[in-house]
Order: C-alpha cells, then sequence, then structure tokens
C-alpha cells in the first residue's frame, strides 16, 4: 500500500520503494507484462499514486522460474549490438538461454577471435564474486579463503556450434556445474535437434553409429584450404574438421546420432536429430557419411548461400529477387532440452521456438513442396 511519503510519485518508482529489492528497469518490465495492478485496474507504470493506493504485484517469496520478480531484475543478456538474448529458464542453480545462431559460444569458436562472444556477454551479466580483501594486518580472512579468487559467476557444461540455434545450459554454481557434466558424461541429459538436409531421404528413421576422427584443416594448397576460400565465411587454418570411419573402427571416437523424419519437401527433408553421444559437429559428420549433409554448411556441404532463383525458376536472371539470400547459416537448431535440476532432481523440459530464418526458408520449401 502507497503511503503519505509516496503521494503524487509515479506508480514504478512506488513499486520500487515498496519493493526494495527491485529496481525501476525490472519495475517496467513487471507493467509492460500486465503483472500489477493498482487499484484493482492493470497499471501502465506511470499512473501518479495517492496515500492509500493499493498495489497487487507477484508474490516475491515464490522459488525458481516462476519468481517473476526474480526474472524481471535479472541481469540484461545483451551483445554490444543491441542484441537480446531470450531466456527460457532461470532460477538460483541454471540459466537456459535460446541461443541466436551469429554469435559464438567462446572466444575463437568458428575462426572468429574478435566478435563478442557469448562468454562476453555472460561474464558482463554475472561478473565473477569479488575476493574479500585482505586486512591490513597479513592476517587472511577465514570467510574468505584462496579459492575464492578463482570463482565464477558461471560455467559452460556444453557447447552449441557457432551458427546452431536453440537450447543452451548454463550452470551459475560450482555444484550445479559438477552434477550437469556427469548427466551429461552418463547421458542423462535429453537433446534433441531439428535439421533441414539435402535430399529426399529413403528411409523414417535411421540410427548412425559410427565412430569419428579429427583432423586439422591443412596448410595453403590442400583440400581444407581450397574449402575455406570458398566459403562466404572463412573457416580457420588449424580449425577441427571430423570424418566419419566404419562402423566398429576403435581409432575414431564412438559416436551415435538418430534421424527421424519431420516433414518432407521437394529436394530437402526436415529431420529430428537425437544425439546420444556429443562429439564435436557430430550431427553435421554423419549427415554428410549418409549423404545428406545440412542444406548449407561450409566445412562438410554446400559452401554458398541458397538463393531464391534455385525454389523459383520463373524469376529470371535479370530480376534482381532472384539474388535474394534465403539461407546462409547451418539450419540446425537445438529444439529440445530435458535435464535432473542439479539441485532438486526434478525434472526440467524446455523447448527452442526455430527462429524467423529458419521458419522463413521452411514457409519457402513448402510453397516448392512435391
Amino acid at each position: 500500500m502507497a503511503g503519505a511519503e509516496h503521494t503524487g510519485w509515479r506508480a514504478d518508482r512506488t513499486l520500487c520503494a515498496l519493493l526494495p529489492a527491485l529496481n525501476r528497469r525490472a519495475a517496467k518490465t513487471l507493467f509492460h507484462a500486465c503483472a500489477v495492478r493498482l487499484n484493482g485496474r492493470i497499471a501502465s507504470g506511470a499512473e501518479r499514486v495517492a496515500d492509500g493506493d493499493r498495489f497487487e504485484f507477484p508474490d516475491p517469496a515464490v522459488s525458481g522460474p516462476e519468481n517473476l520478480i526474480a526474472r524481471a531484475s535479472a541481469p540484461r543478456l545483451t551483445t554490444p549490438h543491441g542484441r537480446h538474448l531470450v531466456r527460457l529458464y532461470e532460477d538460483e542453480a541454471v540459466l537456459v538461454i535460446n541461443k541466436p545462431a551469429e554469435i559464438p559460444v567462446h572466444r575463437g569458436q568458428g575462426g572468429f577471435t574478435r566478435r563478442d562472444t557469448l562468454e562476453d556477454v555472460l561474464k558482463r551479466a554475472y561478473p565473477a564474486p569479488r575476493p574479500r580483501a585482505t586486512p591490513r594486518s597479513g592476517v587472511q580472512d577465514d570467510a574468505a579463503p584462496d579459492e575464492d579468487t578463482h570463482a565464477q559467476g558461471f560455467y559452460l557444461v556444453h557447447r552449441l556450434d557457432m551458427e546452431t540455434s536453440g537450447c543452451l545450459l548454463i550452470a551459475k554454481t560450482e555444484q550445479a556445474r559438477d552434477a550437469l557434466v556427469a548427466d551429461f558424461a552418463a547421458r542423462k541429459v535429453h537433446k534433441e535437434y531439428l535439421a533441414l538436409v539435402v535430399g529426399e531421404v529413403p528411409w523414417r528413421t535411421l540410427a548412425v553409429r559410427k565412430p569419428i576422427s579429427y583432423v586439422r584443416a591443412s596448410q595453403p594448397g590442400g583440400a581444407s584450404w581450397q574449402l575455406a576460400r570458398r566459403a562466404k565465411k572463412p573457416i580457420m587454418r588449424g580449425q577441427k574438421k571430423g570424418v566419419a570411419l566404419e562402423e566398429g573402427d576403435v581409432s575414431g571416437k564412438a559416436s551415435e546420432t538418430h534421424f527421424e523424419v519431420a516433414a518432407r519437401y521437394k529436394r530437402f527433408t526436415l529431420l529430428r536429430v537425437l544425439p546420444k553421444t556429443g562429439r564435436t559437429h557430430q550431427i553435421r559428420v554423419h549427415l554428410q557419411s549418409i549423404g545428406h549433409p545440412l542444406a548449407y554448411d561450409p566445412l562438410y556441404g554446400r559452401a554458398t548461400p541458397l538463393r531464391l532463383r534455385e525454389f523459383r525458376p520463373h524469376v529470371g536472371p535479370t530480376d534482381d529477387r532472384g539474388e535474394e539470400v534465403v539461407l546462409n547459416r547451418l539450419p540446425l537448431h537445438a529444439w529440445k532440452l530435458r535435464f535432473a535440476h542439479p539441485v532438486t532432481g526434478a525434472e526440467v523440459s524446455l523447448e527452442a521456438p526455430l527462429p524467423r530464418d529458419l521458419k522463413d526458408f521452411i514457409r519457402l520449401l513448402k510453397r516448392h513442396r512435391t
């Protein structure tokens, strides 16, 4: 309830005074979500309040992602160019974001060393705790052990390729990190992808169990270097490239991927992909090995973007519309994620909606379905 000292204040400022844990940005988020009522009516935040006005707002004592106030107060995940990263789930232990396709997870991924990374965004949002200063007497404070200087504010427990979008799981405590890493190693984390591949596959389901060996991109003149020159997005010399071996070959890392047809289009197929192991580029390597690489993949398949003229033959060679790029990134999306919460043990099941570029491309394919 507003007091006499709040008379004439804006509603969003008053709410911050009533809830000290709420800042103005978070308060505006709640008002925009229509989660605050003033005297029984949905408030915009710009109203002027009077003594005795009654506020209704989400319960700040609720735990987990249902705590709307905590979610609104969470630090922004924003790139230097203003791209906001969407949270799919967050509590005190874990964070799951819907990773966009154009941002690398860590420095050097995909050959880029200067581009802002997801790690950079997370470091700004969740900085490492500052170590407690050592007393001037020289005696170390027992409450601030040496290992605190190595503490982090987040821990990446798995990776996605730079141009892969979708669910990315991040631990916020060491306890959560250790539990999730163990679950990934024990194959207890369920991951499901959507992949758009070249060709109309003749099967409905397929399990690929080909081991994968890795080679490094060659020096100038080699096949990998030539591929890098042809690609619009250069491949870094020395980058790992996977090679699928014959099933049972012990010289590679054991790998297993299950595929299921989700939709068929003219010259393309949309697949549901369930990787049982987590090797680097595993899905891309296995797709290449069965003759159905991703529709665009400079390292394992096609290196040039797909243009509108390939789907609209009536567009003449002099028509500029034919040069419109309709796909220029990996059509691979981490669609679903299911894991046991590292603290409570409860099952957490999440789904990342398809990004707009893949939706638009699939819509184009539907118009040219066989």
